[in-house]
């Protein structure tokens, strides 16, 4: 581990150490990697001693509730709590933790801690640890607890492997290489079940999943000699469904799954008058990039951003700089 990431840490660590109370908290719409990371915040600092409540903006998709400890996660803070310093956990931008909670630490906390494994515009935070080389915040947090020699009991290993599983694909993605399965490896020693948590994320789809994706299948469009994939997700078929938008995480690789697809787009029609654009790709097309031109972000092949305006035309209009964009 190079001196400056291994310096960062140590802050953290320091941070960690210095306060007594904790507000934890991730980004909106929590996948794999954030949920166990944020419970797994949780554990590693009830295990040196500190006061903790863990908050998510929206509930957790229904695959992951499974997990040890997701039932003590919060929606809001009570107005009369006080914390010593917030932990994000998986959060490429503050923004990014939901109105409420971003309010609330903004204005009522004094330390912010920021561990994250996004590309953004800018770190923020009091102390912050960003490593855009790691394939999940989870696996920071086991570097976390190499630093800390702390062992992880087989709770945590369970929430930190699910977090790297989902993050690299059930281990199929670019950033997938040999000291992952190492951590991978080392999580199952602690006692997570690899076939357990498997059947968990990705063999417990409820009916009424099933529905809304071959909803969403049914507005699949190719584009570039289908080397782009599109497809939509509107309100009125959640409501058809009787879904949520949770629900929806994962659909996105069925486009990416394509042979010829190097380019996944998903929109997902949000309640605030913005379209959620979801973008996964392939051969190393920087889908971050792409995604920072309209105010979002991500990872080179796994990027979103938010874009005002009607599904339709937001489609088109994203879909027409897509096909630009690969050339």
């Amino acid at each position: 581990m190079d001196d400056d990431r291994t310096a960062k840490i140590r802050n953290i660590i320091s941070a960690l150490r210095e306060n007594r109370t904790f507000l934890v908290a991730t980004h909106v719409r929590p996948d794999g990697d954030a949920i166990g990371a944020l419970v797994g915040m949780k554990n590693i600092l009830e295990r040196l001693g500190k006061k903790v409540d863990a908050f998510a903006h929206d509930r957790f998709p229904p695959e992951f509730e499974f997990l040890p400890g997701t039932g003590e996660v919060g929606r809001l803070p009570d107005a009369t709590a006080a914390y010593d310093a917030a932990v994000l956990v998986d959060c490429g931008d503050f923004e990014r933790v939901g109105n409420g909670l971003l309010e609330f630490i903004r204005d009522r906390i004094p330390v912010v801690i920021n561990i994250d494994h996004h590309l953004s515009r800018a770190p923020f935070g009091t102390v912050y640890w960003v490593n855009t080389g790691a394939s999940s915040t989870c696996e920071m947090l086991f570097d976390l607890c190499m630093h800390l020699s702390l062992v992880p009991d087989p709770d945590l290993a369970a929430l930190l492997y699910t977090g790297i599983l989902t993050d690299t694909g059930c281990f199929r993605f670019s950033n997938t290489n040999r000291r992952v399965l190492e951590i991978a490896s080392m999580l199952v020693e602690s006692g997570a079940d690899p076939a357990y948590i498997a059947e968990q994320v990705y063999d417990t789809a409820s009916p009424e999943k099933l529905n809304l994706l071959t909803l969403v299948l049914e507005t699949m469009e190719f584009h570039a000699d289908s080397r782009i994939a599109t497809a939509e997700l509107r309100q009125n078929m959640l409501a058809r469904t009787s879904t949520a938008y949770s629900d929806s995480e994962g659909f996105i690789n069925h486009l990416r799954s394509v042979k010829t697809v190097e380019v996944a787009i998903l929109f997902r029609e949000g309640s605030d008058g913005e379209i959620h654009v979801s973008l996964r790709s392939k051969n190393g097309i920087d889908v971050a990039a792409f995604a920072r031109r309209h105010g979002g972000g991500g990872h080179l092949q796994a990027a979103a951003c938010r874009v005002a305006g009607e599904l339709a035309d937001v489609r088109s209009r994203i879909t027409r700089e897509a096909i630009s964009y690969i050339g």
